[in-house]
């Protein structure tokens, strides 16, 4: 065998492994949805008061988490988006109060901790799914 063969053999055997846009889509959905389940915890844990906040108009904080399987400017490129929704009233904007803090309400960076907490998780699921959509294993 040549070693242009050779390398032309190589490549086609290396571009089976790299997702495209749906399998990466797929992928990272995976990880948000491991993320997400984090968030929520979190979220609930330190922010969920049923006895001070009445919740029966709106959604709690922590159930207005929500995923999306584009980008920030809605395109599908294969990236997932995991976050607070507006909806109702704008979750995200006291997600972040909570989060960073304001003049005399020190933050609590509970979605850095999400997101320090479930960084493995996140991975291995993700690498679980590339593994079966890409290899046809399972782990």
């Amino acid at each position: 065998m040549e070693l242009d063969d050779a390398l032309d053999k190589w490549l086609h055997e290396v571009n089976k492994l790299i997702p495209d846009v749906k399998q990466r889509q797929k992928i990272t959905l995976v990880g948000a949805e491991v993320y997400k389940k984090q968030l929520y915890d979190i979220t609930k844990a330190k922010h969920y008061d049923k006895n001070h906040t009445d919740t029966s108009k709106v959604a709690h904080l922590a159930d207005s988490i929500e995923t999306s399987g584009t980008n920030i400017d809605y395109i599908r490129d294969g990236s997932s988006l995991v976050g607070f929704t507006k909806k109702g009233i704008n979750h995200a904007r006291i997600a972040r109060i909570l989060n960073d803090g304001r003049k005399g309400v020190p933050g609590d960076h509970f979605v850095e901790d999400a997101r320090r907490s479930s960084r493995q998780a996140v991975l291995a699921a993700q690498y679980a799914e590339y593994q079966r959509l890409l290899r046809g294993s399972k782990l």
